[in-house]
């Protein structure tokens, strides 16, 4: 094998060099290298063939349990999404009796002002009025004129309303 010196001065032989047609005397390092690559007969890249490592009965110990471990960790993560989403449908279904219930004492609020309100009118009511006439007829369909009184005031505001 040649020396580095030797190499180097050949390299700068040929950059230095003025360009001439003679050959150079020896070919260039580079030259060498690129053609001394052994080339394969399918001309598609194949990786070295893996060695197999064998493992020893502690790192095959060690392997599993770390495994395990990995395995653990990720159950408990499945296991704390499902009990957050659980969280979150029990939230939502509170949240939902709540709007319910809210919904429920505001319409029996509004039936007991209804209902004060028939009754003060009934109050009123001339039973030999025109209105009065008409009323006792509405509300025989019904089971007391209270209730009647009730449908015709609400029929009266939604009317007057809309």
């Amino acid at each position: 094998m040649e020396s580095i010196d030797d190499l180097l001065a050949q390299i700068k032989a040929e950059y230095q060099a003025p360009k001439s047609t003679q050959p150079p005397k020896k070919k260039s390092i580079l030259d060498e290298a690129e053609f001394a690559k052994p080339t394969s007969g399918s001309g598609s890249y194949q990786p070295p063939p893996r060695t197999q490592t064998w493992l020893s009965p502690a790192e095959e110990n060690l392997l599993a349990d770390l495994k395990a471990e990995f395995k653990q960790q990720e159950q408990a993560e499945e296991i704390k999404k499902q009990e957050q989403v659980r969280q979150e449908q029990v939230r939502q279904e509170e949240q939902l009796r709540e709007a319910q219930l809210r919904s429920q004492q505001r319409e029996q609020k509004r039936r007991e002002a209804l209902t004060q309100q028939a009754t003060e009118w009934l109050k009123k009511l001339n039973p030999k009025s025109e209105e009065g006439l008409w009323f006792e007829e509405f509300s025989y369909s019904y089971p007391s004129k209270l209730e009647a009184a009730i449908d015709y005031l609400q029929a009266l505001r939604e009317t007057s309303i809309g």
